[in-house]
């Protein structure tokens, strides 16, 4: 949750398509929970943030 509000600054717009990305990303990756690995993973494919 910390890496999520770090990255988007709480915007409700940035972290609903971050959590989109994320969402896939656990899709293609066959996991089973959200790890700050995947959240920077779908950073890195939406350009969120430096």
């Amino acid at each position: 949750m910390v890496t999520i509000v770090r990255i988007t600054g709480g915007n409700f717009r940035l972290i609903e398509r971050l959590m989109s990305q994320v969402a896939r990303i656990m899709t293609i990756n066959h996991l089973d929970s959200i790890t700050p690995d995947g959240i920077e993973a779908a950073r890195e494919v939406l350009v969120v943030g430096a």
